[in-house]
């Protein structure tokens, strides 16, 4: 037989080709997809080998930006809004080297139980024929990822009072990414930037959950305000832990009272504080649920030159002579009062103007007391309002304490109206603070007919002077038919005990913090709530 070369080339290359097309049949069966998620492809199957040590350069991506990632447990952490059915944006990797693909999961197709139950997908960066597994759970909250680059410990002479005593923390400089899912607009908000921050808070500062102030830092150096969290603009933000309470509501749900309450009053401006959930990590450690506040300062209040601003402290205000001792010095605090605005005049005369209103007030209000005088400091609606907010929301803590008062100067009158605004609201709705260290410092009073207000206040609305009363009964009335109804405000405890449920976020949290001892049990609160307020109705209307 006549060997023929040409043919049995032709015959061997139609053999490679038919092992090379099974080959990339078998690949293409093996790679291909029911569908993409994150713009991610899926694994039809398992890979036969898995190699577990992931190289440390490698890095999980969302949208452009590295993932908060935990170093203990390996897990990346991502926001998602849970008002919408689909996932959104692109997960990628930081080399192009590898290919991401996700491992099969039914999850995948479940976004509502995949982000309350806190599951895990699996997601594997595949280069040649080495697969690594890279860990990612799924947040319904917004999600924030600090990075500390360096720190530095400012040093102030002690005669400069405010500063030596309150802004001496250590600051440290470095990096922030934030992940927020905002479930009004439906957009996945993705946003980095040099950050300043530190440790802050008094008792707070015993428990291992830290609270922060946080700045934002243009390259240049000075602050860069942004909106965030789906609240307004600023360049600083406080990150609250909510450590000692429970259900993790307290200071929600008492902010968004007051925030309606003002919200509903154009005459005048009281606007707070204001908090969005989120989940923080910081250095690649996951730190759990924190409260994200924009904060009350003259940024946020929109302060004019004239406009003063005050931070109490705690809740019995300073004797005369130690107030006079602050002026003689031209010092910034008198404790437990802080001048919070104007800045820059300390261990001046020019800072005593600025003390003034606080000085009037103290005066009629405590040291030499006189109703009539004390009323023609304020705006008796805000006073009406605040007196209404404290006694809603059982607020033990906040009597001369936690509260700022700012003083708005009336170019027609050439005098200042004084406001009072809440804030920091842990110890509210029954919870109060004792000295206990194992049970948190916090017990739960039961007691609905508790009246916390200072003394001051209370004899304007006791004596009726300027017609206190009858504005505090018409408030109360109004208030009582929306904002302050008991089944408002019951459910708002309910809206956001669904939202930290359904975000995965309150399981996480008492996972990494058993000692805070988070629950879901609302029954006490919601039945605190009930009796709270029909006690006020007859306190405030006679009923």
């Amino acid at each position: 037989m006549k060997f023929d070369q040409k043919k049995n080339i032709q015959l061997y290359i139609v053999a490679a080709l038919t092992v090379l097309l099974l080959f990339l049949l078998g690949y293409f069966e093996f790679f291909s997809q029911k569908e993409s998620f994150f713009s991610v492809p899926v694994l039809k199957g398992t890979p036969a080998t898995v190699e577990e040590n992931v190289p440390e350069n490698l890095v999980l991506r969302f949208n452009g930006l590295n993932l908060p990632w935990d170093k203990e447990t390996g897990l990346y952490y991502l926001s998602q809004n849970m008002n919408t059915d689909s996932w959104q944006g692109a997960l990628s990797l930081n080399s192009k080297d590898y290919y991401l693909y996700f491992a099969p999961d039914e999850m995948l197709n479940d976004k509502t139980m995949a982000i309350e139950s806190g599951h895990i997908f699996t997601l594997y960066a595949q280069k040649e024929d080495c697969y690594y597994p890279l860990s990612l759970t799924i947040s319904g909250l917004p999600v924030i990822s600090m990075a500390s680059s360096y720190e530095e410990t400012p040093v102030y002479d002690e005669n400069d009072v405010d500063n030596y005593y309150y802004n001496s923390e250590t600051r440290v400089y470095g990096d922030i990414a934030i992940f927020n899912a905002n479930p009004s607009s439906g957009r996945m908000e993705t946003f980095s930037d040099s950050l300043c921050y530190h440790e802050r808070g008094a008792t707070s500062a015993i428990f291992p959950k830290k609270n922060y102030a946080l700045k934002l830092l243009k390259e240049s150096g000075k602050k860069h305000s942004v909106s965030l969290f789906d609240l307004p603009e600023s360049a600083e933000w406080k990150l609250i832990s909510m450590f000692t309470d429970r259900t993790k509501l307290r200071d929600m749900v008492s902010l968004k009272l007051w925030k309606e309450m003002a919200d509903g009053e154009s005459a005048f401006q009281e606007q707070g504080a204001d908090m969005s959930y989120c989940e923080v990590l910081l250095d690649g450690e996951y730190l759990g649920l924190y409260g994200v506040l924009y904060p009350i300062d003259e940024d946020t209040q929109t302060l004019n030159e004239k406009d003063i601003l005050y931070k109490i402290l705690a809740e019995d205000p300073p004797s005369e002579s130690a107030f006079q001792y602050t002026l003689d010095n031209c010092y910034a605090v008198s404790y437990p009062i802080r001048l919070r605005y104007p800045k820059g005049y300390q261990q001046t005369e020019e800072i005593l103007p600025y003390w003034e209103p606080m000085r009037a007030y103290l005066t009629y209000g405590y040291w030499q007391p006189d109703a009539n005088l004390f009323s023609q400091l304020l705006d008796l609606r805000n006073v009406a309002d605040f007196y209404i907010y404290l006694q809603t929301t059982s607020a033990s803590d906040n009597q001369f304490k936690n509260t700022y008062m700012l003083s708005r100067y009336q170019e027609d009158r050439n005098a200042y109206t004084t406001y009072i605004i809440p804030w920091d609201m842990n110890y509210s709705f029954g919870d109060q603070y004792i000295y206990d260290s194992s049970v948190l410092y916090t017990a739960f009073n039961d007691d609905p007919s508790v009246i916390y207000m200072e003394s001051g206040l209370k004899q304007l609305f006791d004596e009726n002077i300027a017609g206190a009363n009858d504005i505090l009964m018409s408030r109360y009335s109004a208030y009582r038919q929306n904002t302050l109804s008991t089944e408002h405000i019951q459910n708002l405890f309910l809206e956001y005990s669904d939202l930290l449920v359904c975000s995965g976020a309150l399981a996480r949290d008492s996972e990494k913090w058993p000692d805070s001892r988070n629950t879901t049990d609302l029954n006490a609160l919601l039945n605190y709530v009930e009796k709270r307020m029909e006690f006020l109705d007859g306190y405030f209307l006679g009923e």
